[in-house]
């Protein structure tokens, strides 16, 4: 038998750690002694052992829960799903990795960097967070070779273009947060045209075949599709999205 003190020297978590996993039922003691110290026995030990590893895989709590509770069935589907996602997680790192060595072997003088280069790590990142997020919806909206001209044009982004772009999104960010203060936002303002304004250029920085309509009918995927408006919410104090289409609405009409 161990107390929760040895358990946690054995382990190497802490005890206050394995005392929450006794208040949300994922780890019992086996044993509450009457002065209320909990012991654990070899079965505990060897679960223990299995919920470190789940959390080792990066696994949410509730996920392990839900695995230990149908192990013969759910082990199995939950570790294919947490392998897919950390071999994308590792193939990322690893381009980081590439990234940071290239930029050190340039500041050491050994490598010329070009624009392009400094940033690659960062826009691969991205473009595949995007594809797997937004990938399909937005194929089936505008179709396979605008989707891939707009990764094309992704990739290859100087470093101007991709400072201007951030500049624009900074700009927008700034407006809306004015706005949204504001009981009535005036969506003729300058704080408005200013907001569409920098919209657009982002939009054209990264999307070359840029239309109206095409900024038109974006707006409306913010809205009607929450994973798509949720970049605009989570950057601003108040969730904005419905401001950002009603700015468009305004000046694209």
């Amino acid at each position: 038998m161990y107390t929760i003190s040895e358990l946690a020297a054995l382990s190497g978590i802490s005890t206050r750690t394995l005392r929450y996993y006794d208040e949300i039922d994922l780890l019992k003691p086996v044993h509450v002694t009457e002065a209320g110290y909990r012991e654990y026995g070899t079965d505990e030990v060897d679960l223990l052992q299995r919920i470190l590893f789940y959390r080792e895989l990066d696994f949410s709590l509730n996920d392990i829960k839900n695995i230990l509770i149908h192990e013969d069935t759910a082990v199995i589907q939950a570790l294919e799903q947490q392998y897919e996602k950390l071999l994308e997680k590792w193939n990322r790192m690893n381009r980081l990795i590439h990234n940071i060595e290239q930029t050190i072997q340039h500041h050491k003088g050994e490598i010329d960097m070009t624009d392009q280069d400094k940033f690659e790590g960062f826009k691969k990142k991205q473009l595949e967070e995007n594809e797997q997020r937004y990938g399909k919806e937005i194929r089936e909206k505008y179709g396979e070779e605008t989707v891939e001209k707009a990764n094309q044009n992704w990739q290859h982004l100087s470093e101007q273009d991709y400072l201007k772009a951030q500049a624009a999104e900074d700009r927008l960010i700034e407006n809306l947060n004015i706005l949204l203060k504001q009981s009535r936002p005036d969506l003729s303002s300058s704080e408005s045209e200013i907001v569409f304004k920098s919209h657009q250029e982002w939009l054209e920085i990264m999307a070359p075949f840029y239309s109206k309509e095409y900024h038109r009918n974006l707006g409306e995927m913010y809205l009607a599709d929450e994973r798509f408006g949720e970049y605009y919410n989570h950057k601003t104090e108040q969730p904005s999205v419905a401001l950002l289409k009603a700015i468009i609405d305004k000046w694209t009409d």
